[in-house]
């Protein structure tokens, strides 16, 4: 058997080189007489042509023929064979034999075995295995190619069919195969009716067919021959001609008609036809009960159709085929870095730029026409009532698909928050497209546990008994309305929950970030369930309308004053609200704070986004002794940051529009602060740099007013006490609150200022988690979501309770008369105090033994930690008083 080396190289070759097949020289040889069985009889059967090639063969091959027979005793045709198979190869087989092209696999080297050594690999059959997949291949990408190329070219050559003419009785077929042999390739199949031939009398008709015998088909009257003896169709067709004329002069020959002769059709097998049922025939019954049917579908059809339920195939056809293909740019290669211990140092890798990634064509802003508002909100509420949207199964497809919906649309999504926001590709896949991605794996991870039901919490054991349990249940139909800072976090965030609640809704993108609205409209209409999900965009018109119509709750992020105005409305119909708003966010920097660590992390706080967050520090206040070394630390923090400058950096974005401009240049302008850094404003752009503003007191327009942009203004403060006096009164209950300090400072910051949120030592990290619960509390907003606070919010909890029938000896004590049963109910139902009259605790027989069974513990938790701890130092005991480690005294 061969080795491994020998097979693989065996391989190898017969992939890499094409198989050699021997080949002989055609040689004529003469037939041997039959029953010959000595030279003498075989010579004297030879004519002399015969002799003449005998000659030719032994003066080719060197030998004697009749010798050999004599010697061998063979006959003429063995001596043959075995010259042919074994006999030495002549020139003509040399010229023959194909010489190998000298390739990589085929140097010239000789082996490092001999062929002949492996007698068992000479039938090795992987050349021909190779060669034959190679073969295939090669001919399904040439069918490809003509399908791809030539078949196409086709359709220049078709026509519409046209029925033959009186004139052309004659029908002929041609066989073809994609330009290829084809085994009937020459074939050539005529047609014809006798009752279609000119001139022919009924007589000359009837003579005619049976002229034509079995080719004749009396079911459908027509001869069919064809003809394939000739080397081309075209001889053949003009072959069949020939044939019809002659059958057509004999058939007028007047000498015989063949009136005595039978048409003989025995030949054919006649197929019975089948009958339509008597059952299926169309009574006046049926016609009016399918005329019935028609108009109730037409007038359903009408009524979908005002309602915007009605849906155009061909229309949203036409759509889709009109959209641009964006053209994927292919990666630009650079090389790995070289710091740390990465497989890939050294090595060039894929990585995409925007300069070469797709550039994606973005419609137009157009808002959703008023009318139709009404319509997809009922039908959103249809398709709850419907009970579609509950299952587990329906709302972990929706948030999949919602996942690969953002996963195709990143780059129209990037370039959608550039020309909104000016937004870096960094800052949006950071804060945008990633951020819910995560949220969206972090909820179908945990989704099925989040919908279980809750067991209630303590209570007596009669109750118990009634499984009292509380049922996690979808709100209804819901709207969010997003904000245009982040377009598709604040949008996509409060809608990926009312998903995972089991909720219908129509997310309203904010108008001021057009293009991302455009393209989240273009996400959820092809990711979601169209009959359940729907966007809605538009402006202040869209929005009335939208509120005008019954919610079971709405999600509103943005300013206070709309926050506000949205808040009556729902009012008005007693409809349940989520607010996030914005607010007079304070920052504290206390003499103990690490004044570089809090300049960089303040100042990429107002970094993001060009300052447009809701939950960053609206202005800083920062102790007298540290101030000097905070401003220091900004300046060089920004530098570090934007070493060319802001306004030529790829990495800062801009003001989102016109009028925002404006306000905050006015904010500036009216401050009576003195500008530190920055200040520099392009209206072109709606570039603002980043400006840091010493304020005197609170009253300055910079603190007064949320900024919602670039500007950090400045407080100096003569105590911690003093600064978060000021935060109260300036916004008592901010969205944000940032504490730099010791844990002591920053501890005594949190206990006395209210905030929706709070980071200590960060700029609003706590708001960057999408696990951890976000939301607003007093003025700056009401509700939460964001993870399991997501699910929370549009979700009803609804307790549930019961009661077994074989309960009612237990529980009759409720019913009249209730004379002498208000004890009786008591020692069931009534929990007894673990605190005196004093308000002490009273620690009885139950506390202590829950206290020694938790070996201390407050929770279960921390007892089985308790009780694990112990248990590996009994364990590690016991190995030492094994090995006889501690001394016999000890023991």
């Amino acid at each position: 058997m061969a080795t491994a080396l020998q097979g693989f190289r065996i391989t190898v070759r017969s992939c890499a080189c094409a198989p050699l097949s021997h080949r002989y020289a055609a040689r004529s040889i003469a037939r041997r007489r039959a029953f010959a069985t000595t030279p003498l009889r075989s010579q004297k059967a030879r004519s002399p042509e015969e002799q003449d090639l005998l000659a030719k063969l032994g003066e080719s091959t060197g030998y004697n023929i009749d010798e050999e027979l004599v010697a061998d005793k063979k006959g003429l045709q063995d001596l043959l064979d075995a010259e042919i198979e074994f006999g030495p190869p002549g020139p003509e087989l040399e010229r023959t034999r194909k010489k190998l092209k000298e390739t990589f696999l085929n140097m010239g080297d000789p082996e490092p075995f001999e062929d002949g050594d492996f007698d068992e690999d000479n039938h090795d059959d992987l050349p021909s295995l190779a060669h034959g997949e190679l073969e295939q291949h090669r001919e399904w990408r040439h069918y490809a190619r003509l399908a791809a190329w030539e078949a196409p070219l086709l359709s220049k050559l078709a026509k519409p069919f046209e029925p033959p003419a009186a004139d052309m009785p004659l029908r002929f077929r041609y066989t073809t195969y994609m330009g290829e042999h084809h085994p009937a390739e020459k074939k050539v199949v005529l047609e014809f009716s006798p009752a279609d031939m000119p001139n022919l009398t009924p007589i000359q008709m009837d003579k005619l067919r049976k002229l034509v015998g079995v080719r004749y088909n009396p079911e459908s009257d027509i001869v069919r021959m064809s003809c394939e003896m000739h080397e081309t169709q075209a001889q053949n067709k003009r072959y069949l001609g020939d044939l019809v004329d002659t059958l057509l002069k004999e058939a007028r020959d007047p000498t015989d008609t063949f009136e005595d002769v039978p048409l003989d059709t025995r030949h054919h097998q006649y197929k019975p036809k089948p009958q339509f049922p008597k059952e299926w025939v169309l009574t006046d019954e049926r016609r009016n009960e399918l005329a019935q049917y028609r108009l109730q579908a037409e007038k359903k059809d009408q009524k979908r159709e005002l309602e915007g339920q009605l849906v155009d195939g061909l229309k949203q056809i036409e759509e889709v085929m009109a959209r641009p293909i964006a053209q994927e740019a292919l990666p630009e290669m650079v090389m790995a870095s070289s710091k740390g211990g990465s497989k890939a140092r050294g090595k060039k890798v894929a990585v995409r730029r925007p300069a070469n990634m797709a550039i994606v064509d973005i419609k137009p802003f157009e808002p959703t026409d008023v009318a139709s508002i009404s319509s997809t909100v009922n039908l959103c509420k249809t398709t709850f009532r419907s009970q579609k949207t509950k299952p587990l199964s329906y709302r972990l497809l929706q948030l999949r698909k919602l996942y690969w919906g953002l996963v195709d649309n990143t780059d129209a999504l990037y370039e959608a928050c550039k020309k909104d926001l000016g937004k870096p590709t960094f800052e949006t896949a950071l804060s945008e497209i990633d951020w819910c991605k995560n949220d969206i794996v972090f909820v179908t991870k945990n989704l099925e546990k989040w919908m279980k039901d809750e067991a209630a919490p303590d209570m007596p054991l009669t109750n118990k008994l009634l499984n009292p349990r509380i049922k996690k249940d979808p709100l209804g139909t819901v709207l969010v309305i997003g904000a245009y800072n982040f377009p598709v976090q604040l949008s996509l965030g409060p809608f990926i929950g009312a998903i995972a609640a089991g909720c219908t809704g129509i997310l309203k993108p904010s108008e001021v970030s057009p293009a991302t609205a455009m393209v989240l409209k273009k996400i959820v209409e092809e990711s979601l369930d169209p009959s359940a999900y729907a966007v809605v965009n538009g402006a202040v018109p869209e929005t009335t309308a939208l509120l005008e119509e019954k919610w079971d709750k709405i999600f509103y992020t943005g300013s206070a004053g709309v926050g506000t105005i949205i808040a009556k409305k729902a009012a008005e119909t007693l409809t349940p609200v989520a607010l996030e708003l914005g607010g007079q966010n304070p920052a504290f920097v206390t003499k103990n704070a690490d004044a570089r660590l809090a300049a960089r992390r303040m100042l990429w706080g107002k970094l993001l986004n060009a300052g447009q967050v809701c939950i960053s520090q609206n202005y800083i206040m920062v102790e007298k002794e540290i101030l000097p070394a905070f401003i220091e630390e900004l300046k060089v923090a920004l530098k570090e940051f934007y070493p060319k400058g802001q306004k030529n950096s790829e990495d800062y974005a801009r003001i989102v529009n016109s009028r925002h401009f404006h306000r905050i240049k006015k904010m500036v302008d009216d401050s009576k602060g003195e500008i530190l850094i920055g200040g520099e404003m392009d209206e072109s752009e709606n570039f603002i740099e980043i400006t840091v503003v010493l304020v005197q007191d609170q009253n300055d327009s910079m603190i007064v007013d949320e900024s919602f942009g670039p500007l950090i203004p400045l407080l100096a403060v003569d105590s911690i006490e003093e600064a978060i006096k000021t935060a109260n009164s300036v916004d008592a209950t901010p969205l944000g609150l940032y504490a730099f300090g010791s844990k002591a400072e920053t501890t005594k910051i949190l206990n006395e200022v209210t905030s929706g949120g709070a980071s200590v030592n960060d700029a609003f990290y706590h708001g960057s988690i999408p696990t951890l619960a976000f939301g607003g509390v007093g003025s700056s907003g009401q509700g939460a979501y964001r993870g399991k606070s997501s699910f929370d919010t549009f979700t009803h909890h609804r307790s549930v309770t019961t009661t077994p029938g074989w309960m009612e000896k237990l529980l009759d004590i409720r019913y009249p008369p209730y004379a002498g049963k208000i004890e009786k109910f008591r020692r069931m139902a009534e929990l007894k105090p673990n605190f005196d009259r004093n308000g002490n605790e009273i620690k009885g027989l139950g506390y202590w033994l829950s206290f020694l069974g938790a070996l201390g513990g407050a929770s279960f938790k921390s007892g089985l930690v308790r009780w694990i701890i112990v248990a590996a130092i009994a364990t590690g005991a016991n190995k030492y008083f094994a090995a006889g480690s501690l001394p016999p005294w000890l023991r």
